[in-house]
């Protein structure tokens, strides 16, 4: 490539010491195509409007080569095979709805070099830019300077996971520091008022304390009525603020920008955490932890010049917040009576109650994810929200009393079906033909406080004893070992008798009772004969 002295040389020769193209080109050891061009860029800023400064340009301004045509000499074809199933997943991911969540140029770098391949940023840029639709023109922004702990800003994003094998929608609350870009995020199946509340609630209690001020945009939970340029926020929103004492501050219209921090957060937290590498889980709350995982390596990287002294920002964005009073109640609270079934139709769905509440009304308080039942000021039930319409959340402990009196309906129960795999099989394999039994070994570990999985650990220690036949008994007894239940399995083991050696004993009790008898028989005769 040709040097800046080499430029100068050439220009000077050729306007000091009057020298030809060829003999500059003879004498440098330069191609004359090159000394030539050199030579046309000195002539073109003579006849320019500003000759001084045009010469001065050509003089300062270093040379550049084209080299946008030129093709990458480090991409191979397996790296490009690569970065095709990634653009690939994404055009599969846009058909089925999930456009955001598709994977970003620095993604693929970095799922490339995960894969071991040595290979630079700039290279896979300019490859999935040609394989792609080119950008749209960048638009400018305008810095702002935030103070430590001063703001943070709210915003919703989409996603679609695969929650056991089925697509649900759900949707993410993003809260971003201005100062320190630290990122917290929450995944709720609706956004509506409880989510919205129970978001700030989480946020709140992640860091221990309020901002002074949260941004947000036009959203319906947020803003109740637009009255001229006026917004006036919603019942909901003036009860958060209040109680932890920040103000709020809504965005203009279609302006995105004035809340940048967040609306960047979104797609980055997004993909992150639920690209098309990770889009399948088994609950919600495994993708939660998935989530919370994501946005802690966030707020950890430094590797980049916007991500210098983050973890320090961060710190101090904590470390200037207000403190909060306690976390506030995110909930609604309703009357429902309960029907025939003892449970409460709530949104198309069913949730059972105790059965001695038949025909009464109940108190509900209905959060985003769970509802809690209440009579009488005490809590008897307490069920995560189904949202499936026609759905029944029924747990058999509430019908206990019911089910002693019918013990026959026990097996084919919606309760039933709805216990654990264990419970199930303890039943079948045990209490099928006396349910009674079974019914009244609920009832004494509900009153003694133990759980369906003290019961599930008390019926493994009993198998590992190779007891045949297992009684409720045996359960009640091993369920008090329950704190020392790994020392106390051989000492069960040795106290319950097998039942081979049982039934010996019981022919030898019989064998001398017989004998027994039969000795008193005879010398009864013997005393009556004389």
């Amino acid at each position: 490539m040709l040097s800046m002295v080499d430029r100068q040389e050439i220009i000077h020769r050729y306007r000091v010491d009057q020298e030809s193209i060829r003999s500059i080109s003879r004498t440098l050891d330069i191609s004359r195509d090159t000394v030539t061009k050199v030579v046309k860029e000195y002539l073109a800023t003579l006849s320019s409007e500003h000759p001084d400064e045009s010469l001065e340009d050509v003089l300062t301004l270093r040379p550049k080569y084209d080299a946008s045509s030129r093709e990458a000499r480090r991409l191979k074809k397996e790296m490009t095979d690569v970065i095709q199933d990634c653009i690939k997943r994404n055009r599969i991911a846009l058909s089925n709805g999930i456009r955001k969540q598709g994977m970003q140029k620095c993604d693929i770098h970095a799922f490339l070099v995960s894969k071991g391949f040595k290979i630079s940023y700039s290279t896979i840029c300019n490859y999935v830019r040609k394989q792609t639709k080119p950008p749209k023109p960048s638009e400018a922004f305008i810095r702002q300077a935030y103070k430590p702990g001063y703001g943070v800003e709210f915003d919703w994003g989409e996603v679609i996971l695969y929650i056991r094998g089925k697509k649900t929608r759900f949707y993410i609350a993003v809260f971003t520091f201005q100062y320190s870009n630290g990122r917290y995020a929450y995944l709720f199946r609706h956004q509506n008022k409880l989510a919205f509340m129970e978001s700030h609630r989480n946020f709140f209690r992640a860091v221990n304390g309020s901002t002074q001020e949260v941004v947000y945009d036009n959203m319906r939970v947020a803003i109740k009525e637009f009255v001229g340029y006026e917004k006036r926020p919603t019942e909901s929103l003036l009860k958060m603020s209040d109680f932890y004492a920040y103000r709020c501050r809504f965005c203009n219209a279609r302006a995105g920008w004035e809340k940048g921090h967040v609306e960047r957060s979104v797609e980055v937290v997004r993909r992150k955490a639920f690209n098309t590498l990770y889009l399948r889980f088994d609950s919600i709350e495994d993708a939660q932890e998935h989530l919370t995982k994501a946005c802690n390596a966030l707020n950890q990287e430094e590797g980049s010049i916007a991500t210098i002294g983050k973890q320090w920002k961060l710190s101090e964005d904590i470390g200037n917040l207000q403190p909060i009073i306690g976390d506030m109640g995110c909930f609604e609270m309703e009357k429902y009576s309960v029907d025939k079934w003892s449970t409460v139709a709530f949104n198309n769905a069913n949730y059972s109650v105790p059965d001695t509440l038949v025909g009464q009304r109940v108190k509900v308080k209905i959060y985003s994810e769970k509802l809690v039942f209440f009579s009488e000021g005490k809590k008897v039930a307490s069920h995560e929200r189904a949202y499936l319409s026609g759905a029944w959340k029924v747990d058999i402990n509430h019908y206990l009393r019911t089910m002693l009196r019918k013990p026959g309906s026990v097996g084919s129960s919606e309760a039933m079906r709805q216990v654990p795999e264990e419970i199930k099989d303890i039943f079948c394999k045990y209490f099928k033909d006396c349910p009674k039994d079974f019914v009244k070994l609920l009832m004494y570990t509900n009153d003694k406080g133990f759980t369906h999985s003290d019961i599930i650990k008390a019926y493994s220690a009993l198998q590992r004893t190779h007891t045949h036949k297992i009684t409720a008994d045996h359960i009640k007894s091993m369920l008090h070992y329950k704190e020392d239940m790994p020392v106390m399995v051989e000492t069960a083991a040795a106290c319950i008798i097998p039942d081979e050696q049982l039934k010996q004993i019981e022919d030898g009790a019989t064998d001398m009772l017989n004998a027994v008898t039969g000795i008193m028989g005879a010398e009864q005769h013997n005393v009556i004969n004389n």
